[in-house]
């Protein structure tokens, strides 16, 4: 037999041995729960975050891309473009990968409206240049033709309504090149101020409507000729626009101030709201070209053309203002730089022994009060080769002191002539036959 000293230390033992392994064995146990706790919730961390990756794809492409392309493609303003869906993914690789998509996004729609925007403009502006040409060449055909024929007689008044036809569809093809970033085609000499109102007021279909309150002060002031066709041109826009809102009179005023003039334009036709004086203010301080692929409304050009000439040639355009007669009333800006002072006693010399020459005969010198008498009848403006280079202009009845318009008559062929002869005013103010430089 074992001594039972022995026997009780080898049951200690087997028993602290025991206890060992059953003490390991727990804790070996309590750090496999532990961990297998941890494992579960990373799982379920990554579920979770998987699942707002997957909600977030799919924000992306059914939400937000669409309303990046109505924004950027279609041009719909007002289209909200929506941000992150899930918040907690704000800074994350996501995020940035999703930011760049936009901005490749964005610069591909811009890169593709240059390239359809470019070839678009550049085939108009070929089209209208031939367009404009042919026109003019029309033009000079009918006022040719009209000279030949006295004033009053029905097919005089033909031709009248045919060349102010002409001059219509002349006006709508300028406005086009204008916004296709072309120049208005057309290079004119020093003129007057009444000779502006009275182009422009020649190039609307309801002319006889427009009433210009002429004044001496202000309407003898000579417009230099790099701006006189771009400021008939935004004017015809402005007379246009109150003729087409309105039924009555369209009122027609120039106006000194310290730094310029301001040609007035008053109707009494329906008034614009907040939002739709906000859109023509928005319009008229555009100085881009025209974006070819977002024309909703080609009818409603007027203002963006005004806003190109405005920023092209220094003067300026508003429409904010509510006329006395309930309507609009628009203004437009000149400021005292873009005045000139006319042709010189040189020029008006030269003009002279130019038109003598043609007609077979030497003319006597001018004295300094004919020549400066001589000054309403040309207009000159030099060439590249340092010659004058001007057009004959019509004389100019006096104006009376109010209302430019000619008196009411019941003499059929009075009305006739007065008519005939506002034809041949409008006409030779703005008709570039023989001296302003048409682009062709």
């Amino acid at each position: 037999m074992l001594d039972p000293q022995v026997t009780a230390a080898v049951l200690g033992a087997g028993f602290a041995v025991t206890s060992v392994g059953l003490l390991a064995q727990t804790r070996a146990k309590r750090a496999l729960a532990a961990r297998c706790t941890r494992l579960e919730q990373q799982h379920e961390a990554d579920g979770t975050h998987i699942a707002a990756l997957e909600a977030e794809v799919r924000h992306f492409a059914e939400a937000v891309m669409p309303a990046l392309v109505d924004v950027l493609a279609r041009g719909y303003r007002g289209v909200p473009v929506p941000g992150l869906r899930q918040e907690q993914l704000a800074g994350t690789v996501v995020d940035h990968a999703h930011q760049a998509v936009r901005r490749l996004l964005q610069e591909a729609v811009t890169v593709t409206r240059e390239h359809i925007g470019r070839a678009a403009r550049s085939s108009v502006r070929d089209i209208i240049d031939e367009a404009q040409t042919g026109l003019h060449r029309c033009q000079l055909r009918v006022v040719e033709e009209m000279e030949h024929h006295p004033d009053g007689t029905a097919y005089h008044q033909s031709l009248m309504a045919f060349d102010h036809l002409v001059t219509q569809s002349l006006h709508t093809l300028q406005r086009m090149r204008i916004l296709t970033g072309s120049w208005p085609g057309l290079q004119r000499a020093d003129c007057t101020v009444r000779e502006v109102v009275e182009s422009a007021r020649g190039r609307i279909s309801d002319y006889l409507r427009v009433s210009y309150t002429y004044e001496q002060r202000t309407g003898e002031t000579w417009l230099e000729g790099r701006v006189v066709e771009p400021v008939t041109v935004a004017l015809t826009e402005l007379l246009s626009n109150a003729a087409a809102f309105s039924d009555g009179k369209v009122f027609v005023e120039v106006q000194a101030f310290q730094t310029g003039y301001c040609i007035v334009v008053d109707d009494g036709g329906l008034s614009m709201n907040h939002f739709q004086r906000e859109e023509a203010a928005r319009q008229l301080g555009q100085r881009g070209v025209l974006d070819v692929t977002t024309v909703q409304d080609t009818g409603q050009l007027g203002f963006a053309v005004i806003g190109r000439l405005a920023g092209e040639y220094g003067f300026s355009a508003d429409v904010t203002s509510t006329s006395p007669y309930g309507g609009v009333r628009a203004v437009l800006r000149i400021p005292q730089e873009l005045f000139g002072h006319g042709p010189t006693d040189e020029e008006i010399e030269a003009d002279r022994q130019a038109a003598a020459s043609r007609a077979g005969y030497t003319p006597l010198p001018l004295g300094p009060a004919a020549a400066a008498g001589a000054a309403d009848a040309t207009s000159g403006e030099p060439t590249s080769g340092g010659l004058p280079q001007r057009r004959r202009r019509s004389p100019v009845a006096p104006a009376p002191a109010r209302d430019s318009e000619p008196a009411p008559t019941d003499d059929p062929d009075a009305f006739s002539a007065s008519l005939a002869q506002l034809g041949r005013t409008i006409h030779h103010t703005e008709n570039p036959l023989e001296g302003d430089q048409l682009h062709d």
